[in-house]
């Protein structure tokens, strides 16, 4: 479009001199004709190189984005995929010439190089043919300096269908974030929650941690017998609509004892209120461990972080469904995997420019609330408080805050967690097993993080 306009300005510069017939003029035309088209024609020319310029710079920001995807040292596959981009960006622009590109890994992504020629129009009346553009892209990932708690609800309403789904999702993003089998610079810690959280045996003497010695206390006696499902009905649990049995025994035999032993199974319970918000003070109060006798800790220990991307898989592997919900459990210790403060110093300093994400999922409603340390009853407005409380204090220590309501109908829950995320997290209202997994595809892009850095 600009060379044809430029056309008919010089076609009707060049009538008028044609008409003239001074001798004077058409000395002066002969003199000046030449810088005059060569300087009105360098406009068209750098106009043209200026659009090349640009398309190869996309095509250049499209390429890298795309190559770095491929995994390390495949150098083949990167230029590959660079050279793919480039075809389907600019094959159809006639101003390309002598296209060369290459692409690279840098030590924190990949970089792709590209120039060209292009021929002039008009400058080539000066000698100048043609003009060589030369772009580059640089992409590196976040994900190189990352640490991610799954904060992962697990009770009884997702057993089944519901627990498969996430366990898929979660492997997904995993195996999305987590590059590296093992020696990586991303982290990944689980926190599976119920009524507690359990944290391990082997933490019993974590500074912050408060576990009494085991002790024995009189005896329990029981009848052994067996036991039959009957009787279903509807019911509600965690605020998910289930079914519920009665149970009956039968062939019960005689009367055994043994001695009653009050021994620690791994879960925790909550310090006093205000401390089960935050996470720090425990030279106030320590988090205490609860001791049983018998196991009620049922759910499966915590996974603290790690780069070693399979020991995730296996934690996710594992999970199992029981008992009720309780989402406070789950919240403060994902906040206490990813500080760099007692009982856990795994993380990393905030000063190391760590990007610290939890991810929160769960498919109900809290149905428990603590008596202090236990978590006993049932008040549900004390639990969505405290559940409140924790959110706003895990943004506060710039945490990225990421919610996911699986098959949830409890709109009071759903308002709670929607306005929980933030920080640059998102809120998702995954309806089924797609939904729960497009929401987790979708964190770990944003996770992942790709971005142009030159």
């Amino acid at each position: 479009m600009q060379i044809s306009v430029f056309g008919k300005i010089f076609s009707s510069f060049i009538n008028f001199i044609i008409e003239e017939n001074k001798g004077a003029v058409a000395i002066i035309f002969a003199v000046i004709i030449i810088p005059i088209v060569a300087l009105s024609g360098a406009m068209v020319d750098y106009s043209a190189v200026s659009n090349v310029r640009k398309e190869m710079q996309i095509a250049a920001d499209t390429a890298a984005l795309a190559a770095i995807k491929v995994d390390d040292d495949d150098y083949k596959e990167l230029q590959k995929v660079a050279e793919d981009i480039f075809d389907d960006n600019i094959k159809n622009n006639i101003y390309f010439d002598n296209l060369k590109i290459k692409a690279s890994y840098t030590k924190d992504g990949v970089r792709v190089d590209a120039s060209s020629t292009v021929k002039t129009s008009f400058l080539r009346l000066v000698g100048l043919k043609e003009i060589k553009v030369s772009v580059f892209s640089e992409v590196v990932s976040s994900a190189a300096l990352l640490e991610v708690a799954l904060v992962l609800d697990t009770t009884f309403s997702m057993n089944g269908r519901k627990l498969r789904e996430l366990k898929k999702s979660a492997r997904k993003l995993t195996k999305t974030i987590m590059e590296n089998v093992s020696g990586g610079s991303v982290k990944i810690g689980i926190v599976p929650f119920a009524r507690y959280v359990n944290i391990g045996l082997s933490n019993r003497n974590e500074p912050g941690i408060d576990v009494p010695p085991d002790y024995q206390d009189g005896k329990n006696c029981w009848r052994r017998c067996q036991w039959r499902r009957t009787n279903p009905y509807p019911c509600v649990i965690d605020g998910v609509p289930s079914t519920c049995y009665k149970w009956r025994r039968y062939n019960c035999g005689g009367l055994q004892c043994q001695p009653r032993i009050y021994r620690w199974y791994g879960c925790v319970g909550s310090r006093d209120y205000p401390l089960n918000t935050t996470d720090d003070d425990y030279d106030l109060q320590k988090v205490p461990g609860l001791l049983m006798d018998r196991n009620e800790c049922r759910v499966n220990e915590l996974t603290r972080l790690t780069n070693n991307r399979n020991e995730v898989i296996n934690a996710i592997n594992n999970l199992t469904a029981r008992d009720r919900t309780y989402i406070p459990a789950g919240l403060v210790w994902g906040w206490r995997l990813l500080s760099n403060s007692i009982p856990f110093t795994d993380a990393s300093p905030k000063e190391n420019a760590i990007s610290k994400v939890l991810i929160l999922m769960t498919d109900g409603a809290n149905t428990i609330s603590p008596s202090y340390p236990l978590h006993d009853r049932y008040r549900k407005k004390e639990a969505n408080k405290i559940t409140k409380e924790l959110c706003e204090n895990i943004k506060d220590d710039d945490i990225i805050l990421y919610t996911i309501a699986f098959d949830v109908s409890n709109k009071k829950i759903k308002k709670i967690l929607k306005k929980c995320a933030g920080n640059g997290g998102e809120y998702f209202d995954a309806e089924d097993g797609d939904e729960l997994l497009e929401s987790f595809e979708k964190i770990a892009d944003n996770l992942k993080n790709l971005r142009i850095s030159k």
